[in-house]
């Protein structure tokens, strides 16, 4: 009987063992499996970061890239147009010496002197165009031409008093006209590509 009692008290215990291993192994496997879930979540956190941060400075390299190449284009686009314009500054006292320039001569100082009404008023011009327009003016001792040797092309009217000017110089005109010749430039280069 004693026997069997202690067989029985070893089977229970054996049991009880079994069972307390079992329950031991279901809840490390229980514990093992949160964890890996709670690595695998910060893992992918993680990467997740790591990758938004990965993007996001790829994405302020490649803006820097076009801004920097944007920078260069507008640079050469601003360099071509100054050698443009220095190109046509150069030319201009030699267009103030052509004959459809001398035609127009007339005509352009009638309407610049039209802005001073009746009132005496100053011519400075180039050098160069002083005879031609002290042959085209009409003085009836309100308009005195004066030679100037700033003004390259072209020539100034101003009122005695210099209450108004009106500036048909080439230069001014090219100045007034800088921005469409810009445009005009521009889009002859992309045609042309």
């Amino acid at each position: 009987m004693i026997d069997g009692l202690l067989a029985t008290l070893e089977r229970n215990a054996l049991a009880e063992i079994a069972r307390a291993e079992a329950e031991g192994r279901n809840r490390a496997q229980t514990i093992t499996d949160a964890a890996e879930r709670r690595m695998g979540e910060r893992r992918d956190a993680a990467l997740g970061s790591r990758r938004a941060e990965g993007r996001a400075a790829l994405e302020r390299a490649l803006a820097a890239t076009r801004r920097g190449a944007r920078e260069r284009v507008l640079e050469a686009r601003a360099a071509l147009l100054d050698r443009v314009f220095a190109a046509i500054r150069a030319i201009l006292p030699d267009v103030a010496t052509t004959a459809e320039y001398q035609a127009r001569i007339a005509n352009e100082l009638e309407q610049a002197r039209a802005f001073t009404a009746e009132r005496p008023a100053v011519v400075r011009c180039a050098p160069a165009l002083a005879e031609r327009l002290r042959q085209v003016a009409r003085t009836n001792g309100r308009l005195k031409i004066e030679p100037d040797g700033g003004i390259s092309a072209g020539f100034r009217v101003a009122t005695q008093d210099g209450a108004l000017e009106v500036d048909a110089t080439l230069e001014g005109r090219l100045r007034r006209a800088q921005p469409r010749i810009a445009i005009e430039v521009l889009a002859a280069l992309k045609a042309a590509r």
